[in-house]
Formats: structure tokens, C-alpha cells, sequence
């Protein structure tokens, strides 16, 4: 081979090195870019995937409490609204107590009236003990009896107050002093009530006993012989000596 002929064929391999060296080159970066373009994706895909979790699990916290919240929301409705029923039942009641109360009424002042008349009237007819207590009495039961502003079961309780205390003179005795007529003058003497019945007297100076008829309304004197007996009463219902059963001059009883 001569010389000329060497010289072009180390030109081509030159070239040829040359032209594969570019090449490699040019495949290496057409190879890597894409890598690098898929690593750079991945790794936002992986920040993003990391990000979502995250807000992930913290919008499902909030969801949970939120159905909690709504939960205990919803008992409390429910709640209210058995209350509000059992409120609505509680005012139909009351409204109709109160229709009940008012009816009441109307029949009760009429009645309360007639009664305390007729306690008027017995008293007038009774025996002449604790006047002044008993007409004081009458008297503050029809001042609270005229007072509108007094609800009729404050009347009504007063009333039943005063006819229970009537009630028991009937089963009590007791004895007090009391100035009375006697011979036409006016005399304190000791007085011996036994329940309702029968009122005794005695002098002071214990010389002179009697009784009240109440048929004639008039103080009547008693022979000497009861005044033992009646001196024996009147320590008993004094409590100056116990209990004991004695005979005293009851005579008729009179119907009041």
C-alpha cells in the first residue's frame, strides 16, 4: 500500500471515531434527559402523593368530629324536643287546672259565704264562753272573706281553721274567769265550761254557784250543795288536780 493510501485510511477511522463519539454522545443524552425527567416526575408524584395522605388524614379528623358533633347535635334536638313536648303537655294541664280552679271558685265563695253565716248564727246561739276570742274571729273571717285579692283556698283553709277550733270546745272543758250578771250586778266570777254542754260559775269567795240556761239566756243560780262539786271542776280544768268523774246538776239539754 503506498503512502497516499495509508494516509486516506487513517482519515476515515479518524472520522469514523469521530462520528461514534457524537454519536455515543448524542444517545447518552437523549437516554439520561428522560430518565431525569421521570425521576424529577416520580418525585413530585411522591411529594404530591405525601401531601394528599396528610391532608388526607387531617380532613378525615375533621369529618370524624364533625359526625360527632352532629351526632351530639342531633341528641340534643331530640332532647328538646321531648322537653318541649313535655312542657306543652305540662301547660295543657296546667291551663286546664286552672279552668278547674277558676270553676271552682265560682262554686266555693258562694258556699264559703252560706258557711261562715251559719257559723255566725250557731255562735249567736251558743253558750256565752270566750265571747270576745270567737266575735274576733268571726270578724277577721269575713274581712278575709270580703278581700278579693285573697284566694279562695286561703279563705277556705282559714275558714276550716276556725270550724275545727269550734269543733273542739265540744270535747275540752276548761276554766277562766269571766264577769257576768248576777242579781243585776255585774260580778267576776270563775267560770267551769264543760265541752259545749253546760257553763257553771262560782263566786270568788266561793259562797254562791250556778249555771247558764241557755234556753232563758240567764245566769241561774245553783243550791249550795253543788258548790264542792263545781270548786272540784274548776280545779280540773284549772290542771290544779287530775281527772276524776263527777256528777254536776247537766240538767235538759237543749237542741241549739
Amino acid at each position: 500500500m503506498n503512502k497516499g493510501k495509508i494516509l486516506i485510511h487513517v482519515f476515515l477511522l479518524l472520522t469514523m471515531s469521530w462520528s461514534y463519539d457524537a454519536l455515543a454522545g448524542n444517545v447518552k443524552k437523549e437516554i439520561q434527559a428522560p430518565v431525569h425527567e421521570a425521576v424529577g416526575i416520580e418525585q413530585k408524584t411522591q411529594a404530591r402523593e405525601v401531601n394528599w395522605r396528610t391532608e388526607k388524614e387531617k380532613k378525615t379528623l375533621v369529618f370524624e368530629a364533625l359526625e360527632k358533633e352532629l351526632a351530639m347535635l342531633e341528641k340534643e334536638l331530640n332532647t328538646e324536643a321531648a322537653r318541649r313536648t313535655a312542657l306543652i303537655s305540662s301547660i295543657i294541664r296546667k291551663t286546664k287546672q286552672i279552668e278547674d280552679l277558676a270553676e271552682i271558685e265560682g262554686q266555693m265563695s258562694p258556699f264559703l259565704c252560706d258557711l261562715l253565716d251559719k257559723t255566725k248564727e250557731i255562735n249567736a246561739r251558743d253558750l256565752p264562753f270566750l265571747q270576745e276570742e270567737r266575735q274576733k274571729r268571726i270578724q277577721a273571717l269575713e274581712e278575709l272573706n270580703a278581700n278579693p285579692q285573697v284566694p279562695v283556698s286561703e279563705k277556705f283553709r282559714k275558714l276550716m281553721e276556725a270550724l275545727l277550733v269550734e269543733t273542739e270546745y265540744g270535747t275540752t272543758i276548761e276554766a277562766y274567769q269571766q264577769t257576768i250578771p248576777l242579781s243585776g250586778e255585774e260580778t267576776l266570777v270563775n267560770i267551769f265550761r264543760l265541752g259545749r254542754l253546760r257553763l257553771f260559775y262560782q263566786t270568788l269567795d266561793k259562797q254562791e254557784c250556778g249555771f247558764f240556761n241557755p234556753a232563758q239566756k240567764v245566769w241561774e243560780p245553783l243550791g249550795n250543795t253543788h258548790l264542792k262539786t263545781i270548786q272540784a271542776a274548776i280545779d280540773m280544768g284549772l290542771k290544779h288536780k287530775p281527772v276524776e268523774i263527777l256528777t254536776l246538776p247537766i240538767g235538759r239539754i237543749v237542741v241549739q
